[in-house]
């Protein structure tokens, strides 16, 4: 029987997911009426308004006494602003409406036009507010991590309204969370708000509501019909529960159920599943079709089985943000192999890293120009895990106790018994500032690591040093790798390079290692390994690795680790 995840890194994890989300006030979005940009301020004052038109005060805005009329910028009476009959005049005061989340992720065009009219293009870090209307166009994707902790990713051609979002201080009953897809889909995780308060968040669409009991859930809002799909609203569950209602009836969903609202009316439908070009319009399946797009045709992908096979059974709902970087190192023990790579996501270098849509941890990678990749449907099984900042980037690693990978020539699933991993989001060193780079550096300052595993199925033991030299320059080149460990049976194990490789072969897994292991149960003592590594960072001052290290006669360890240098 597999270990329980350890407590702590349950916990850390957790607080991964909330980090930049939940908020300790309630800050509200400041919108200039005429250059529309936005301010996040910690609290609201009451003194925002409206200005310079003389068009009456926008409801949804009004109704609740934060916006105001221009001049003074005083708050407008309730009674007066709902309908419409307060004028507006004066200065132009800015517009205060209440802070929603930001942007974890947008690739594409991903626009926002905001309640005083205002459009803007979203990218990461930027704020989200109550009454943005958030349009995601041809093949764009957009996350966003809402204040109560939440999630909401957006896919390609679709449009969300947040309606209300009211997250206060103290979760006193005034919280909401309301918002209408117009069209296209939507990946919501709920946040606090649907957790304590599951009767006060509500996801809408021209035909459905659809309620929560603490939730993972898929909307598809479909306005005419596709081939093989019908037109009308999907819900599916991956984890928790919802309800779907029209209004002829409702009808309770389960964890991997689906529901349908046909367009012209009617009770809400079980489904046996969700129509095939629904589930495959994913983040996975949009990066497979740019990956064989006419401008990819210079340089096309060699190995798309692995990410085919990941498309049909992995939730490719949620991407890693762009310059993401990983590395693993895969244990088959009955194969009596390890199998070591890595992967940028970027489509440069034809390479998906998907995240578990609850954890944000990555359960899936596939290089399509390398054929390094694994996955995994359940992170529960992650054995070992640790987290830092590395030269202004946040770098993961961990160790999953079972898993996955693909044959990228036969296409064949193989067993993971093991697989370690190191992962920086969004960390990859960009081109312009290695290429700035020069002379020799030694990333010999060890972070982190996972515990090392070995070939009876050994968890233990520990990476005591880890040097990587790196030749900067015009051509960068990795020059040195010398690696120290012991295993839980008291081996000890000494790997080392000298030699060239480039980045690309780093990257794949493919940096030949000459091997010695001592002391009882070493076999042979002697034979060869391999290892892979990026290099990450603002100013490329770290490096994630992992490796795999086997005996002549079939002794083996494998790990993954983070180093750095001054």
């Amino acid at each position: 029987m597999r270990p329980p995840m350890n407590k702590l890194a349950r916990l850390s994890l957790l607080m991964l997911a909330l980090m930049g989300g939940a908020a300790m006030a309630a800050p509200v979005c400041e919108i200039d009426p005429v250059s529309h940009k936005i301010l996040v301020l910690e609290s609201d004052t009451g003194r925002g308004g409206i200005g310079g038109t003389g068009s009456p005060a926008t409801p949804a805005l009004s109704a609740k006494g934060t916006g105001g009329i221009g001049g003074s910028g005083a708050p407008t009476p309730p009674a007066l602003a709902a309908n419409g009959s307060g004028g507006i005049g004066g200065t132009g005061a800015p517009v205060r409406v209440p802070f929603a989340g930001r942007v974890m992720f947008a690739h594409g065009t991903v626009l926002a036009e905001n309640s005083v009219g205002g459009a803007r293009k979203l990218s990461s870090g930027q704020p989200v507010c109550e009454g943005d209307s958030i349009d995601a166009g041809q093949d764009s994707l957009v996350q966003l991590a809402m204040a109560d902790g939440g999630r909401l990713d957006l896919r390609s051609h679709s449009r969300l309204h947040l309606d209300r979002f009211v997250f206060p201080d103290n979760m006193d009953g005034s919280e909401r969370f309301s918002a209408t897809l117009a069209w296209g889909s939507v990946h919501a995780i709920t946040g606090s708000i649907g957790h304590l308060h599951k009767e006060l968040y509500a996801l809408h669409t021209p035909l459905a509501q659809i309620g929560v009991r603490g939730t993972s859930h898929e909307v598809f809002h479909v306005p005419r019909a596709q081939p093989g799909v019908a037109a009308g609203t999907y819900n599916r569950v991956l984890t928790g529960g919802t309800t779907l209602s029209s209004s002829s009836g409702s009808l309770d969903l389960d964890p991997s159920q689906s529901g349908f609202v046909p367009l012209g009316g009617g009770a809400p439908q079980l489904l046996p599943h969700l129509p095939a070009a629904l589930i495959h319009s994913t983040v996975a399946q949009t990066v497979s079709n740019q990956l064989n797009s006419a401008d990819d045709a210079g340089a096309a992908a060699i190995f798309l089985k692995p990410l085919n096979k990941i498309v049909q059974n992995v939730d490719t709902t949620t991407q890693a943000p762009r310059g993401s970087a990983y590395v693993g190192s895969s244990q088959d023990l009955d194969g009596n192999e390890v199998r070591v790579g890595g992967a940028i996501n970027h489509r440069r270098n034809r390479s998906v890293i998907v995240l578990d849509p609850i954890w944000g941890l990555p359960s899936a990678v596939a290089d399509t120009s390398n054929g390094f990749n694994f996955f995994t449907t359940d992170v529960n099984i992650l054995y070992d895990f640790g987290f830092a900042k590395v030269d202004g980037v946040d770098v993961i690693w961990g160790l999953y106790g079972g898993g996955n990978d693909v044959d990228p020539n036969s296409g064949a699933i193989r067993n993971v018994d093991f697989h370690h991993f190191a992962y920086a989001p969004g960390g990859i060193t960009h081109s312009a500032i290695l290429n700035n780079l020069s002379g020799t550096a030694t990333f010999g300052n060890l972070v982190g690591s996972t515990i090392l595993t070995d070939e009876t199925g050994g968890a233990g033991g520990k990476l005591n040093a880890l040097q990587i030299g790196v030749q900067f320059g015009p051509q960068i080149r990795i020059t040195s790798y010398q690696l120290n460990a012991n295993d839980s049976q008291a081996r000890t194990w000494d790997a080392q390079f000298n030699g060239s490789v480039d980045l690309s072969t780093f990257r794949a897994g493919k940096l030949p290692l000459t091997v010695q292991c001592s002391g009882t149960g070493c076999g042979s003592g002697t034979g060869t390994g391999s290892a892979a590594g990026v290099i990450i960072g603002n100013s490329g001052k770290g490096i994630i690795t992992s490796y795999g290290l086997q005996t002549n006669t079939g002794q083996q360890v494998g790990g993954a680790a983070v180093v750095s240098r001054p």
